[in-house]
Formats: structure tokens, sequence, C-alpha cells
């Protein structure tokens, strides 16, 4: 047998360089591409504020009651990411509006969604209730015996967030909402109920937005909330947002609205957590775009 002529061998080594190369460079651009997808944080710690005196044992102390301390040993710091709003937008050296977000119960939040807000001149603060208090792992589970039940302890971390954000120096702190994911909407929605925590303090959230929302908190809220459900989701039934909305009408409710979009995907299993392109795509966008000008948190602007 005779070998490849010169020619021939030229043209392989040169091939066989150029897939090396092509090779190198991929393997190069891509985690560098996405890299340049995620936003830029820094990251803070949010100091909890002091735990509220309930109304019950404000009347038993007033009546001259023995009354056991209240348990503060769950209320600790909360890690958190601080995403600042886009420095090319136009009018950066006024106060800014701020979001807080609340993930999902396995810390994740749509980082598309941090990029949107942040283009639009809005800062978001991603709290992680979820590492501030491990022992109420939702996603973990628990047993009929030891339920897990954080939601009340997440309203608790974004109210701290809240007044950690409005007495920031850029931020107006007459602009600042909560965008609760998954089950940090249902605690997002715990964070704006009329007779729950916020009731102990001055400062309160503009609005509420709740993406796939797990409505399991009362909704007697003192400001307007946008609901946007997944239809036929199976871990966050849109059923339970109609049901808690019929079931907590009062006279003085500020407005919900409640918005259901469809997917193209196979949703996931309840065992399982995929996010859906739907929640990122234009007509949610749109949605909660639209929703935050009309109740004037993107329209204002604030002079230092």
């Amino acid at each position: 047998m005779t070998g490849p002529n010169t020619p021939d061998r030229t043209a392989t080594i040169f091939l066989i360089v150029g897939m090396m190369l092509c090779l190198t460079f991929g393997i190069v651009l891509i985690p560098a591409h996405s890299a340049a997808q995620t936003p830029a944080a820094v990251s803070v710690t949010i100091p909890s504020l002091p735990y509220p005196l309930s109304g019950l044992r404000k009347r038993l102390i007033d009546q001259g009651k023995a009354v056991p301390d209240v348990d503060v040993t769950l209320q600790s710091s909360i890690p958190a990411q601080y995403y600042g709003p886009s420095e090319d937008m136009p009018g950066s050296a006024n106060k800014h509006a701020a979001i807080v977000a609340l993930p999902d119960c396995d810390d994740h939040f749509p980082l598309d969604w941090i990029t949107t807000l942040q283009t639009a001149g809005i800062s978001v603060l991603l709290i992680s209730p979820g590492q501030a208090h491990p022992a109420q792992d939702y996603c973990g589970g628990g047993q009929l015996q030891n339920p897990k039940h954080g939601l009340s302890f997440w309203a608790f971390d974004a109210l701290s967030a809240l007044d950690y954000l409005a007495s920031q120096k850029d931020i107006d702190p007459d602009r600042i909402a909560v965008f609760g994911y998954g089950y940090g909407a249902g605690a997002a929605q715990l964070a704006i109920y009329r007779d729950g925590h916020a009731k102990h303090y001055t400062n309160r959230f503009r609005t509420l937005i709740g993406l796939r929302p797990q409505c399991m908190s009362e909704m007697n809220n003192f400001v307007p909330s946008l609901l946007i459900g997944v239809r036929n989701d199976p871990f966050n039934p849109p059923s339970w947002c109609k049901w808690r909305m019929d079931r907590d009408l009062t006279d003085d409710r500020a407005p919900v609205r409640f918005e259901m979009v469809e997917s193209g995907e196979i949703i996931e299993k309840q065992a399982t957590r995929k996010e859906l392109k739907i929640e990122t795509g234009s007509p949610t966008i749109a949605l909660v775009t639209n929703f935050l000008a009309e109740t004037g948190f993107t329209e204002k602007q604030r002079q230092n």
C-alpha cells in the first residue's frame, strides 16, 4: 500500500488543525457567552427587623399576665444579591424604583427577569429566605406530623428587605415592589396582607407581582397585585388563586388581578421544577410592564 500524496497529506493536516481550533474556540466562547448572560450582583446581608408585638400579646401584657418571650432564633440576617439598574438608563441621577425578589422554595428566580428589570431602570434585591431559615425547607417536603411552613418567615424577610431598600439614598422608598416566584409569590402575598406582619411597620410595598404563584396566603391586601399563572400547572394550580380571590373578597381589599398564560411546553411533574419559556416571554413581560405603569411604579420620577 502507498501512503497519501503530499497535497492530500497537507489538506488533511489543515483539516485537523482547523477542527482543533474550532473546538478550542468553541470551548472558550461558550462559557464566555453564558457568563455574559448572567447579570452582575453584589452580595449583601439584610438585617432582620425586630419581631413585632402581636395584638394578642399586647393585650395579655396590658392585663398584667406573664407572657413568655418570643422565640427569635429563626429570625436571622438574610443573604441577598443586589442587582443595580443599567447604568445607561436616562435619569439615572434620580432615585430609582426597586424590587424585592423572592425565589421559589429551591432558591431559584428567573435571571432573565432580573436583566429585564435592570434594563427598565429598576434595581433588584434577590433575597434567600431558604438560606436564612434552612429548617423551613419547604421543597424538602416535611411530613404530616411535622410540616414545613415557612411562609410567615419568608414574608417577614421580605419586609426586612423592604426596610433595607427604603433606607438607601439612591432608591425611592415610595416605589419598592415585591416580586415573588412560585413559593416566593405565596410569601409575597403574605407580605402585603392587611392583617399580617406588614401592619406593624411604616414602610409598605407599592405593589406585588406573583409569577406562577402558590396561592396559599390570605388576599385581603392593602396594595394592588398581579398574579400570573400557567394554565394546567400541576404544581402551582391557578384554581388555588381563583379560590383565594373569591374567598378573601372584602370591601377594602386592593385590586387583585389574575392572568393566565399558555405554555406549549410539557409542564413538570410535581416532584421536579423547570423554568418555562413563557415565564420570561414577551406576553408575560408586557403584562408586568403595563401593570407596573398602571400602578405608578414606573411613572413617577423623584429627584434626590
